[in-house]
C-alpha cells in the first residue's frame, strides 16, 4: 500500500544533452509497505533495461573503499564457504572487481552484468563474464552449474531486480543441496535511523529488511541464517541464505529480527514515521539553502550520484 510519493522522478543516472531535455523519461516514484513481507518497496520504477544498459555509468573499480571491501568479502567467502574446486556465481558482476580475487584460483567462477559496457570491461580483464540478466531463461547455458554452485553471491544488486520470484527460482536450479546464497544491501534499519532517503532511486526497488528477506525467502523452502551489519552504502547488511533445514541458524539473526520489531522496522508505524522525519529534513534543507541565499553565498554540487537526484 502506498504511504509516501517522491512525485515525478527522472532516471538517476539520465545523462542527458540539451537537445533530449524535452523528451526526458519520467516515472512516478511512489512507496508503498507490504505489511504481509515487511517489505518497503517502489510501486512503479523503470524498465530494468532503461537502466541497466551500455551506457551505464557506474564503475565498481572506480572506487578504493568497494575495491578494499570486495576483497575483504571474497577472502571470507573464500576461507568459511569454498574448496579449491568449487563453483561460484556473482549476480551483477559489474567491472569484475570482486571475481577478480578468483581469477587466479582453482574457483570455477562466473558472472551476470547485465550492462554491456561493463561487462566489456571485466572481458578484457579476463574476467568470466555472461552479459545478460540473471534469471532462469538465462541460465540455461550453466549446464555444469545446475544444483552444483556452492555458492552465488551478489551486493547492492538484488534490490535492483523486480522478478524477486524469477531470481530465487533460478538459485534453487543452480545451488547444491549445501549451497549458499550470500548477499549485501542497503539496510532500511540504517535509512530509517539516518533518515537517508536519498537511498530511494529508481534502481532501488526494494529496501531490504532482516525481517522481509526471512518472509521472502521462506516462500520458496529457503532460510535465513545468518546476518552481518556493513559499514557500506551508509549501512548495508549481509545476509546468508541456505536451503531449509541444512545449515544451524546463527543467533545473529533471531537477534536482529528482535531489534527491528521493537523499532518499528517490520511495520507501517516505523514507515509512517520515516515519512514524518523525511518531510522535516526536507524543510530543513531548503531553509538551509535559503539563508544562504540571503547572505549572498554560492552553494557548489560536486559529483553526480544516483542519490543525489532524490535529494
Amino acid at each position: 500500500k502506498p504511504f509516501m510519493s517522491f512525485g515525478k522522478m527522472p532516471l538517476a543516472n539520465g545523462f542527458l544533452d540539451k537537445n533530449q531535455f524535452d523528451k526526458e523519461y519520467f516515472f512516478n516514484m511512489e512507496i508503498g509497505f507490504s505489511e504481509e513481507l515487511s517489505l518497503f518497496q517502489l510501486n512503479d520504477h523503470p524498465r530494468p533495461e532503461k537502466m541497466f544498459n551500455d551506457t551505464y555509468p557506474f564503475f565498481t573499480g572506480s572506487s578504493e573503499y568497494m575495491k578494499l571491501h570486495f576483497k575483504k568479502f571474497s577472502g571470507w567467502i573464500k576461507s568459511n564457504f569454498l574448496k579449491s574446486n568449487s563453483k561460484l556465481i556473482e549476480i551483477g558482476s559489474n567491472d569484475g572487481t570482486f571475481l577478480n580475487n578468483f581469477k587466479d584460483s582453482e574457483i570455477d567462477y562466473v558472472g551476470f552484468e547485465p550492462s554491456k559496457n561493463v561487462a566489456q570491461k571485466a572481458k578484457k580483464n579476463n574476467i568470466k563474464t555472461i552479459n545478460s540478466f540473471f534469471n532462469k531463461k538465462n541460465i540455461e547455458i550453466l549446464k555444469d552449474f545446475k544444483n552444483n554452485t556452492d555458492v552465488i553471491c551478489a551486493s547492492n544488486v538484488i534490490c535492483h531486480i523486480p522478478d524477486l520470484k524469477s531470481l530465487i527460482l533460478a538459485l534453487d536450479e543452480l545451488l547444491s543441496k549445501k549451497g549458499l546464497f550470500i548477499f549485501e544491501e542497503p539496510y532500511m534499519g540504517s535509512m530509517f535511523e539516518k533518515v537517508s532517503y536519498d537511498q530511494i532511486y529508481d534502481e532501488h526497488i526494494f529496501i531490504f529488511s532482516v525481517n522481509s528477506i526471512k518472509k521472502i525467502f521462506e516462500l520458496f523452502n529457503f532460510e535465513l541464517i545468518d546476518v552481518i551489519p556493513q559499514n557500506t552504502h551508509g549501512g548495508s547488511m549481509r545476509y546468508v541464505i541456505s536451503r531449509k533445514g541444512q545449515m544451524k541458524i546463527k543467533a545473529s539473526v533471531k537477534k536482529l529480527l528482535k531489534k527491528e520489531r521493537i523499532k518499528d522496522i517490520d511495520n507501517l508505524k516505523g514507515c509512517l514515521r520515516f515519512k514524518k522525519k523525511c518531510e522535516k529534513s526536507k524543510k530543513n534543507l531548503i531553509k538551509k539553502f535559503s539563508n544562504f541565499k540571503k547572505r549572498n553565498k554560492i552553494v557548489c554540487g560536486y559529483g553526480a550520484t544516483s542519490k543525489s537526484t532524490t535529494i
